[in-house]
């Protein structure tokens, strides 16, 4: 498979340009992973949050919340980009999921 589209939502998008310049290249080179194998790499999430999947950077303390849309031509949907702190980045997505029905 060639590379996926990454596609932010708005929430997400504005948590990554929160990032500063050092967390955020980090973050670019696991979102590069993403885009080659997003089946691939992250963990399964289950409950509220089932179909998605989280890729963690540890040494930051950071949750990518992502979901693969659209079987052949793959759209990665990043939900939530947060700490680990306090469930936040899950309680983002599950939230954002919600808006969206």
């Amino acid at each position: 498979m060639s590379g996926c589209e990454l596609v932010f939502s708005r929430g997400a998008r504005k948590e990554y340009e929160a990032l500063d310049g050092s967390v955020r290249s980090m973050l670019n080179k696991g979102l590069a992973r993403l885009r080659i194998r997003p089946a691939e790499i992250g963990k399964t999430l289950s409950g509220a949050l089932a179909g998605c999947r989280e890729l963690k950077f540890r040494a930051d303390g950071l949750r990518v919340i992502y979901r693969i849309r659209d079987g052949q031509v793959q759209i990665v949907d990043i939900l939530a980009i947060g700490a680990r702190d306090h469930d936040r980045a899950f309680r983002d997505a599950e939230r954002r999921l919600g808006d969206e029905g």
